[in-house]
């Protein structure tokens, strides 16, 4: 393979993992803000209970999602350098940088 080959699998981004990535952020916009206005308004009850379980496991999902489609995907592989041998060996190398995006700029960042 060229540079300019290399260059274009590089910055190349699939159209599912950014469909995936921007569906994730949705998600976890959805429930950091139900979140913060559930506590401004101080709400309680099994209903807000189950509305922010329910938005949670939609982040949750959308998360794994993602997650997985890096680990499947060949072209997501090539583009971030993973090969098979270091996808048995976890995501973190992939991830590092989609995690710290939902993490760090989150007004609630335990999420």
């Amino acid at each position: 393979m060229s540079r300019t080959e290399a260059t274009a699998v590089d910055s190349a981004v699939c159209e599912i993992y950014q469909a995936l990535i921007d569906d994730c952020a949705n998600a976890r916009r959805q429930w950091n803000e139900r979140r913060a206005e559930i506590s401004e308004l101080g709400l309680r009850g099994k209903g807000i209970d189950n509305e922010l379980l329910g938005l949670q496991a939609r982040f949750a999902k959308s998360y794994a999602m993602v997650r997985n489609h890096v680990c499947d995907c060949g072209s997501c592989q090539l583009a971030s350098g993973v090969d098979d041998a270091s996808r048995h060996e976890g995501d973190a190398p992939v991830l590092t940088e989609f995690h710290a995006s939902f993490v760090s700029g989150s007004r609630f960042s335990h999420v």
